[in-house]
């Protein structure tokens, strides 16, 4: 949504799926989602076949059952390998960029962290300010 400029509310009207549930996937709030909607999604999004692509990546792996994480692979030809993403770590030391680096990879391919960490970042947000 954020690379194409949509708003949850955009993206509900033109996937045809209300804006509550929209706003329930985009926080993370459902383990699974209906193929119906992903489909909708994917179409509504109108992005590249390789986007595309790696939104059903996602879709898959969130279906995975936890035990089953890190033993099953689900690749998207062409696409980058989750341990080479680009991580904004210039100018931090070393050892901890490494970290970083990783802890970003883990939050980021599983629905539940991402959720988990947007609210340490709320939290965190409001306790500096």
């Amino acid at each position: 949504m954020q690379a194409r400029g949509v708003s949850q509310a955009q993206l509900a009207e033109r996937a045809g799926i209300a804006v509550s549930r929209v706003n329930n996937y985009a926080q993370g709030n459902y383990r699974t989602m209906k193929p119906a909607h992903l489909l909708a999604i994917v179409t509504a999004l109108g992005g590249k076949p390789a986007n595309d692509s790696l939104l059903v990546q996602a879709y898959l792996y969130d279906l995975l059952p936890e035990r089953c994480r890190g033993t099953v692979e689900i690749r998207v030809p062409g696409a980058r390998e989750s341990g080479k993403w680009e991580v904004p770590s210039k100018g931090l030391p070393e050892g901890f960029a490494d970290a970083f680096r990783d802890l970003y990879v883990l939050c980021a391919s599983n629905a539940r962290v991402r959720q988990r960490t947007a609210q340490w970042v709320a939290i965190m947000r409001e306790t500096s300010g």
